[in-house]
């Protein structure tokens, strides 16, 4: 009986050692004031990951959550998040064939609410891994930093040439009508 649970044991710390390997991380990223800014949260060395529990910390007066996609890791996982509560998002995902590989998981939509200068530190405050075994995978992780810069990024400006054509419409339409 005790070389079983010996044996039992081995397996469990073995499965844990190789897990080891895998990184979650956030990226350091910029955006201006109004920007909608896409946060990737990146996996290093995934070997068949089932699920993934994330809560990312962010400072409410730079940034606003406004949802999570997956990223093209997680593009066969179910995805469920909560950006109802200021200053955090909880991302809940599972794949029952296995995340493998290096790229983005998930994917946090911000609008960038702080001004030039500010920043927010982007924080993985809990997060909880387990492989297609249902074994936890103990994985590190790194934080990163959105600071809010001057420029504005590409997003704004098809927000801009959008609401351009949009006043040149209403123009155009309201010369009709009087000449009509």
């Amino acid at each position: 009986m005790k070389r079983i649970l010996l044996l039992v044991s081995l397996m469990c710390l073995v499965s844990l050692a190789l897990a080891q390997d895998m990184t979650v991380s956030v990226s350091d990223t910029t955006g201006a004031a109004g920007d909608i800014v896409e946060v990737p949260i990146n996996l290093e060395g995934a070997v068949d990951v089932g699920s993934m529990d994330i809560s990312l910390m962010y400072d409410p007066a730079v940034l606003q959550a406004v949802g999570v996609e997956a990223g093209d890791l997680g593009g066969n996982a179910y995805i469920e998040s909560n950006t109802a509560n200021e200053g955090e998002v909880i991302i809940a995902l599972a794949d029952s064939s296995g995340i493998n590989g290096d790229g983005a998981v998930a994917v946090v939509s911000f609008e960038v609410v702080g001004d030039v200068g500010s920043s927010s530190t982007l924080i993985l405050s809990d997060v909880s891994v387990h492989n297609t075994d249902l074994v936890e995978v103990i994985s590190p992780t790194i934080d990163g930093t959105l600071s809010v810069t001057e420029e504005a990024s590409e997003n704004a400006g098809y927000r801009s040439m959008l609401l351009m054509t949009m006043v040149c419409f209403v123009i155009a339409v309201l010369v009709i009508r009087r000449k009509g």
